[in-house]
């Protein structure tokens, strides 16, 4: 419904003078004046100048359209549903197809009675309904149905579901602005059920040593069974353990002990077997995908003689499963030949030039190392050897300084709480000095004398060519790892700054100029897995282009095959639905006339987690409607909720807009004043004058 009124900017009065000039315009032009045509031409010409001259008059003094537009909006009704897969493994298939057909049917009697009606799902499905979806977030989806409805006219939300939620919050914890009806769906009923919840395993293990997965194994309504749960690889049966059940429901874990004999990613799959009477078997295995490797990776410390630090480093790095530390201290530790990932140089090189065949290795083989600076060192020798400074004695004297970690720091991340501690640790000694710190080195840690902050540096970094190195100009670190735990009960700052050094000079720079990867390494099997793909030029410049061919085979020997271009804009591929499983992927493609190959693995898993618990929850069903103003209904009783729905009286919201429009901007009265001109000389012209 729309309401129109006219306003003026100037005083109404002048209405009157604009009617007025009119008049007295027509009648100068049109009184007593001999003209060739009739007294009722005269009067009309005369009408049609009053006309023309009032309207461009009233122009002037700009009178504005004030226009009001109401509309009504009939109130919405929401059915949510929750289709995921625990409701499909309790419910069979002729009750979906009946609750499939009630919600369309309460949907359609819903708009026959003039309500706005839209059916949610989990992931909004807007086709046909299944019962797929592979997590239940309930929270979210009634929260996203508040922010979408935020400003309309929803009437209430019905929600069908069986109460399972495994991602989110809980729905009962958070209020909704609107009513909400719940539908009950599931069985309630506790079942005959195994239930193999999780398990617990390390993601990577090292070839040649043994490493636990345990089982965690709910029996419902079991009492007196004997249960057998096996572990498989390939198919076949490789560990198998006996459960008693003697409660009517037990938690038991269970133990299997593998041994990483062949390095690469495998899957092993844990199978609690199924007993008779058992109502549910899908949630009875569960699969642990671990990545064997070749072994850890080895760092040689060398030290000049037996040292706190020593033992700090040791600690730190052992913290790290990647990490194997051997130690090699003359007359105390002997040396093993081996092949060594890093050094760690504790006041080496010393004073006493031992160790110079491990020195020659690092400029021979390019070993990356950490030197740390003590009272034992060399400086001539270290200012050689160490590429990040140089060390410009003043005098023989000692300085005690504190770390101040530097906030422009970028070879590597530290987490933020961490920081924080690194600039609470206690002083360490150093030589008193000037520094001429070298171009390729970066400040990781500078040095505080007392509290005046220096840009003296305490901690570099360098990587330069195919060699890193860092430089520790202190001894004493040993009383930073004993402090943080005496404040924090940890040793995450100073682990986290160990292992991030000996990270980032272990890891050598990939110069290759084709790069196919996954951008991660674990899927689930809902996501879609993406690959990046790098190719560079002689000068190490990205170029685009090529044609790359991908492809994909899983651990039962099903080969896909893909192929893409890459481009400026976009340099990513991605793949779909893939099943489960272990994939080795091998990528190909022609660069400068050479055929250059990429290959790798990554791993696609079930989430696995809407068949862990199968028992509907309709308390929290109940408990979220009347939080929310509604009724708990059974499934069977979608007939009284659609008479309850129908018998509430419909509450339409009407909207008002004000909008306001100057006559002459307006096209019609335009064309109407051109009608007034072209009438009266046309009649003039008609009837013999100008």
């Amino acid at each position: 419904m729309n309401k129109l009124s006219l306003l003026f900017e100037s005083p109404p009065w002048l209405i009157g003078v604009g009617v007025i000039l009119g008049l007295l315009y027509a009648a100068v032009l049109y009184y007593r004046t001999k003209v060739p045509w009739s007294k009722n031409t005269n009067y009309i010409l005369a009408a049609l100048r009053f006309l023309m001259v009032t309207q461009l008059t009233l122009l002037l003094f700009g009178p504005l359209i004030r226009q009001i537009k109401n509309t009504r909006e009939a109130p919405s009704i929401v059915l949510a549903l929750d289709n995921s897969r625990s409701i499909a493994e309790i419910e069979d298939s002729l009750s979906l197809e009946k609750l499939k057909t009630d919600i369309a049917a309460l949907n359609q009697d819903l708009e026959n009675a003039g309500y706005l009606t839209e059916i949610r799902t989990l992931e909004n499905q807007q086709d046909e309904l299944a019962f797929d979806a592979n997590s239940s977030n309930l929270n979210e989806l009634l929260r996203g149905i508040q922010n979408d409805f935020e400003s309309r006219n929803l009437a209430g939300v019905v929600l069908f579901s069986d109460g399972l939620y495994n991602l989110g919050a809980n729905p009962t914890f958070h209020p909704y602005n609107f009513n909400i009806q719940t539908v009950g769906l599931g069985d309630t009923t506790h079942r005959p059920d195994l239930n193999l919840n999780a398990l617990l395993y390390n993601k990577i293990a090292y070839q040649g040593n043994k490493f636990p997965i345990i089982a965690e194994l709910f029996s419902y309504n079991m009492s007196g069974r004997q249960v057998t749960v096996q572990l498989e690889q390939g198919g076949i049966v490789i560990d198998r353990k006996q459960v008693t059940v003697t409660d009517q429901n037990q938690f038991d874990q269970v133990e299997f002990l593998v041994e990483a004999d062949e390095s690469g990613m495998r899957r092993y799959r844990v199978l609690a077997v199924p007993v008779e009477g058992e109502y549910i078997t899908t949630n009875n295995s569960k699969e642990a995908y671990v990545d064997v490797i070749d072994g850890k990776q080895k760092i040689l410390l060398v030290a000049a003689a037996p040292h706190p630090d020593i033992k700090a480093i040791k600690n730190a790095l052992e913290s790290n499963q990647n990490y194997e530390l051997v130690t090699y201290i003359e007359g105390v530790f002997p040396y093993v030949e081996d092949k060594y990932d890093a050094f760690i140089l504790h006041q080496v090189p010393d004073r006493r030039r031992r160790y110079q065949q491990i020195l020659q290795k690092i400029p021979d083989e390019e070993i990356p190392a950490f030197f740390i600076y003590g009272s034992q060192s060399d400086i001539n020798a270290f200012n050689e050897i160490n590429g990040n400074v140089r060390i410009l004695p003043i005098s023989f004297q000692r300085d005690q300084v504190f770390p101040m970690y530097n906030t422009g720091f970028g070879k590597f991340l530290f987490n933020q709480e961490n920081i924080g501690a690194l600039n609470e640790f206690t002083p360490v000694t150093v030589p008193f000095a000037n520094y001429a710190v070298l171009a390729q080195a970066e400040i990781l840690l500078f040095q505080r004398i007392g509290r005046v902050n220096t840009e003296k540096p305490l901690l570099l970094v360098q990587k330069s060519n195919n060699w890193s190195s860092a430089v520790l100009l202190g001894e004493g670190m040993w009383s930073w790892r004993i402090q943080e735990f005496a404040i924090n009960q940890n040793y995450n700052a100073f682990d986290e700054m160990i292992t991030k050094i000996i990270q980032f000079l272990s890891t050598r720079e990939d110069k290759r100029r084709f790069k196919v990867y996954p951008v991660k390494n674990e899927y689930l099997n809902t996501e879609t897995v993406v690959f990046e793909t790098e190719v560079y030029n002689d000068i190490y410049e990205p170029t685009f282009g090529h044609k790359i061919d991908l492809q994909l085979t899983n651990d039962q020997n099903n080969t896909s095959r893909y192929s893409y271009v890459t481009s400026a804009q976009n340099s990513s591929y991605r793949i779909k639905r893939l099943e489960n499983g272990i994939y080795t992927y091998r990528a190909s493609a022609t660069i400068d006339g050479k055929n250059e190959t990429v290959t790798g693995t990554f791993t696609v898993r079930d989430l696995q987690i809407e068949t862990t618990m199968l028992t509907a929850d309709h308390n929290l069903l109940r408990n979220i409607a009347a939080q929310n103003n509604g009724n708990f209904y059974d499934k069977t009783q979608t007939a009284e909720l659609k008479e309850m729905l129908l018998d509430e009286e419909k509450v339409f919201k009407i909207y008002s807009s004000e909008s306001y429009l100057a006559i002459i901007n307006m096209k019609w009265g335009f064309f109407i004043l051109i009608l007034f001109v072209s009438a009266e000389w046309f009649l003039r012209k008609y009837n013999g004058s100008y």
